[in-house]
């Protein structure tokens, strides 16, 4: 399905984009990429939108859908649809903790009923004859690994093929470490993969990650958006401990710039790279106030402009050395 200690892309909204997964993929590229989330309902209704959220660009054997939603049919149909497209596999969303999302009764809200979220996997299984399934969790609404372990159990009895968790309840952000013991844990009960996913910032994170707790793969995300050559530093560093990697700054933006309108509505332009910048801004000396400038832009146009001009003012942040 995919290599040992594989290399995974996490699904983030208005994140990953192909724009973001080809410049992933100019540096060597991951293991498996996950797309945004896509809504079952408008993927069905065939929106205006649509398009940009299925475009399976640029490795479309490694590329998994994801799907959120809270219709078990609509999901079926929606899976159906997906499953006579390229790519990988086909992922449901139970884990996004979204106020709005929840409120449609969708992501982490499937948590809630496991018979019913069981219902979904069988029906998902059904109609899926080509590609590989997949759920990405939380660890629940509450810290309750036996709750955890059944949900798991249940889903791969309906012939999930691998469950992807970020262990954190509902309730916390970031701010709280997570739950690697559960993942380690988890691993030594389920017949199918368990992938890892959060706290992965830097080389030494990932070693400890996969020494001490073993999953079937490590999935990132935040790390990744500010950092796309960072899988492939992992990959480097773990050859050599001494390895450090030099990049480009302001090639990787104008790359990204170029890239966004080829795979983007107009309409999306703005609001992908004011996400997008939002993290690798953070390579960058001051950094926080072009965020803020690129935040207050009213266009795609004048985001590039003022990213560009940034390296006009500051030609010595064009480089920066990745060490750690």
């Amino acid at each position: 399905m995919f290599p040992r200690d594989a290399l995974i892309l996490a699904p983030m909204a208005a994140l990953t984009t192909p724009a973001l997964r080809w410049l992933v993929k100019d540096f060597g590229g991951c293991d498996v990429y996950f797309t945004e989330m896509i809504s079952c309902a408008a993927l069905l209704q065939r929106g205006p939108y649509e398009d940009s959220y299925i475009n399976p660009e640029p490795e479309p054997d490694k590329l998994v859908y994801q799907l959120v939603g809270s219709d078990i049919e609509k999901a079926a149909a929606a899976a159906e649809f997906l499953d006579e497209r390229p790519g990988l596999g086909v992922d449901f969303n139970m884990g996004c903790s979204a106020p709005e999302i929840v409120r449609a009764n969708a992501g982490v809200a499937w948590m809630k009923d496991p018979r019913r979220a069981r219902s979904l996997a069988a029906a998902l299984r059904k109609r899926l004859k080509t590609k590989t399934l997949s759920v990405k969790l939380r660890a629940g609404y509450e810290d309750n690994f036996e709750y955890l372990s059944a949900f798991c159990r249940g889903l791969a009895e309906e012939g999930v093929d691998f469950i992807s968790l970020h262990p954190r309840i509902k309730k916390e952000k970031f701010s709280r470490l997570a739950r690697w013991d559960y993942v380690a844990a988890l691993k030594e009960i389920l017949p199918i993969p368990l992938i890892g996913n959060g706290d992965v910032k830097t080389f030494a994170s990932w070693a400890d990650k996969k020494e001490r707790y073993g999953s079937g793969g490590i999935m990132i995300g935040r790390a990744a958006a500010r950092a796309p050559w960072f899988f492939a530093f992992l990959r480097q560093k773990e050859k050599d401990p001494a390895f450090q990697m030099t990049v480009d700054l302001e090639a990787v933006a104008e790359r990204f710039l170029d890239l966004l309108p080829r795979f983007q509505p107009e309409d999306f332009l703005k609001s992908r790279a004011q996400r997008f910048f939002f993290w690798f801004c953070r390579n960058l000396a001051f950094g926080h106030g072009l965020f803020v400038s690129i935040n207050n832009c009213k266009n795609f146009e004048t985001i590039k402009k003022t990213v560009l001009d940034y390296f006009v003012q500051y030609p010595e942040m064009r480089y920066k050395t990745e060490k750690n």
